[in-house]
């Protein structure tokens, strides 16, 4: 699932930093107390101030359950959940896509979809991903997802070939250094023409620019790429707190119109929930990927050292050589290169990771991945270039072979 965090949802800049802090101030509770996993850093999500809509979704709960509110703090970004939920530190997390798999979801209380941005004065009038446009324009995106995994908006452009003019803005937030507004501002002060946003972020942020922004919602799913633009939200448990999860249903169906109060104070773009009810079967969620009976074969699953691979590329490659290694400003189009017409063998592929290539900026690779990981980048970026891997996030074959 990759909806905000489908979007926030790469390198854990913070953990390292906060983790020692975080859990001490995480002191044992009362039954009283109701423990949110949030983001210290996440507007308009959350932040240390508690001045996010989901801090005070969380203090609606816990009063109309009798509780009050204690937070974890730990950033949104790969190994949340496993750092905070089920550590066992918290027990909510206030914000998660209905049937996000490695937890149990409520009802959903919102929806909303990602969302064009641009400068009204401009009168793009960009209303579709087809809009021929959109291939001469700067386009910001959010490159980087939840586990290495690119933006749904990120993937249909490249299914549609618009990779060379994309603009990356990261969804893992450093205070220091990137914060949530970077790709709204950089739409109002021009440095980019149009940006694709998570809708939350895009309304809360674009409120506050210093030009008016106009906002138009993409569809919520494309054709084109299989990739899905809209998302009910909702709150996620651990998949053994049936009951709190319950109470929780109770809560968002007594209090919905405060809480869509709260997000239309934040400026939320908000559609009509499709989701009735939380999908996750009883007793334990579905695997996250499963081939069974007649169901047609998974074109995304590759091997285990391929999927590796597809990693060790979005961490370091893919800022050049562009998503799904489509090729970008900067470095070329690697299907093509390791392709029949290219030039580059599988020899020369590694030679070049290892020494790199610096009279053409390409730095060496060989202090940061082994030989090893550089053959499994070769895998997986061979998988690319011959079609049997389409644009997109693969699967891991071992993932399948789990019961």
């Amino acid at each position: 699932m990759n909806a905000r965090r489908p979007l926030r949802l790469a390198a854990p800049i913070l953990v390292t930093v906060l983790a020692a802090g975080l859990l001490a101030s995480t002191p044992a509770t009362p039954d009283t107390v109701l423990r949110i996993c949030a983001d210290p850093f996440d507007l308009p999500f959350s932040n240390d101030k508690e001045e996010g809509f989901e801090n005070k979704v969380a203090r609606i709960v816990a009063r109309d359950l009798g509780y009050s509110v204690q937070n974890f703090w730990w950033p949104h970004r790969r190994g949340f959940i496993r750092n905070s939920l089920s550590a066992r530190l918290c027990d909510v997390i206030v914000g998660v896509p209905v049937g996000f798999d490695p937890v149990r979801t409520t009802k959903p209380y919102y929806r909303s979809a990602y969302q064009f941005v641009y400068r009204s004065d401009r009168n793009l009038r960009i209303t579709s991903l087809d809009d021929t446009i959109l291939k001469h324009l700067k386009i910001g995106v959010n490159l980087i997802g939840y586990d290495y995994t690119n933006t749904p908006p990120a993937h249909a452009l490249s299914a549609r070939g618009v990779v060379g003019n994309l603009v990356g803005f990261y969804n893992f937030l450093d205070p220091t250094k990137d914060h949530p507004e970077d790709i709204i501002n950089a739409v109002a002060h021009d440095s980019i023409d149009v940006a694709i946003v998570w809708g939350p972020l895009a309304g809360y942020w674009a409120k506050r620019a210093p030009v008016p922004l106009t906002l138009v919602a993409l569809p919520d799913s494309d054709a084109a790429s299989g990739m899905i633009f809209g998302f009910d939200m909702a709150m996620g448990v651990r998949h053994s707190d049936k009951a709190l999860a319950a109470q929780l249903d109770s809560v968002i169906d007594k209090d919905r119109a405060e809480i869509l109060g709260i997000l239309r104070d934040y400026n939320v773009p908000l559609h009509e929930v499709r989701s009735s009810s939380r999908p996750v079967p009883d007793p334990a969620p579905a695997p996250l990927f499963r081939n069974v009976g007649t169901a047609p074969p998974d074109s995304m699953l590759i091997s285990d050292a391929a999927y590796q691979g597809w990693k060790w590329f979005h961490v370091y490659c893919f800022r050049c050589h562009g998503v799904d290694a489509f090729g970008g400003q900067l470095a070329p189009d690697l299907r093509h290169s390791v392709g029949p017409e290219g030039n580059v063998t599988h020899d020369v592929f590694i030679r070049t990771a290892i020494d790199g290539r610096t009279t053409k900026g390409m730095p060496s690779w060989k202090t940061l991945l082994d030989s090893t990981q550089i053959e499994e980048l070769y895998a997986y970026v061979k998988l690319r270039s011959d079609g049997s891997l389409p644009p997109g996030r693969p699967h891991r074959a071992s993932d399948v072979a789990k019961p």
